[in-house]
């Protein structure tokens, strides 16, 4: 060791204990930063499993008639029908057909609305007003819409629109005991081919 001119020992600096620690703290920051990415998923996992859990399952498909599925309406809507307003809704070749009955000062007149059938993404149905026949009167669709609504019972999943004329079907809310519903798959009157898919609730 050597001496100042004052005296004191000089001792030599330790810059290798320095380099040590600044060595481990770079390590440790670099350890820290690898543990947290390895930690975050690059993907939120959880939440798509639970997206596919709770997604239905398709358990099957059905083919129908516009016969067959014209029976299948009256059977279901025979309980919708009163003593006062009844009505019948089937399926043509180019339509689905309302008929019913529209009072006027007392008067029982014949109505008829021709709806134009399409399935939405959802696999519901909806039914478009392409033409409204009260008798020889020329009515609003949506006075009409507001009559059919008053007077007419309809099932709990048909949701009536008077303003944009429309009849929307959700075919997912009809109840049963065995969980299943169906979703609309094809459309086609002309054709005679309206398929649906069948899905099962979790």
């Amino acid at each position: 060791m050597k001496q100042n001119k004052s005296g004191q020992i000089n001792r030599p600096k330790n810059g290798w204990k320095w380099a040590f620690l600044l060595l481990l703290s770079s390590i440790m920051a670099l350890g820290i930063v690898l543990f947290d990415r390895i930690q975050t998923p690059r993907e939120d996992t959880s939440r798509i499993a639970r997206v596919e859990t709770e997604a239905d399952t398709k358990i099957g498909t059905f083919s129908t008639t516009r016969s067959q599925l014209n029976d299948t309406i009256v059977t279901y809507l025979e309980s919708y029908q009163t003593d006062q307003f009844s009505y019948k809704l089937y399926a043509t070749n180019q339509f689905m057909l309302f008929e019913g009955i529209y009072e006027l000062l007392g008067a029982r007149i014949p109505l008829y609305i021709y709806f134009q059938p399409s399935k939405l993404e959802d696999g519901s149905v909806l039914l478009r007003v392409s033409e409204i026949s009260v008798g020889t009167l020329s009515l609003p669709r949506k006075e009409v819409f507001n009559y059919l609504k008053k007077h007419y019972k309809f099932p709990y999943f048909v949701t009536l629109d008077e303003e944009k004329a429309t009849v929307h079907v959700q075919l997912n809310e009809i109840k049963n005991s065995l969980k299943i519903y169906v979703k609309a798959n094809t459309i086609d009157l002309y054709n005679d081919q309206i398929i649906f898919d069948i899905y099962r609730k979790k």
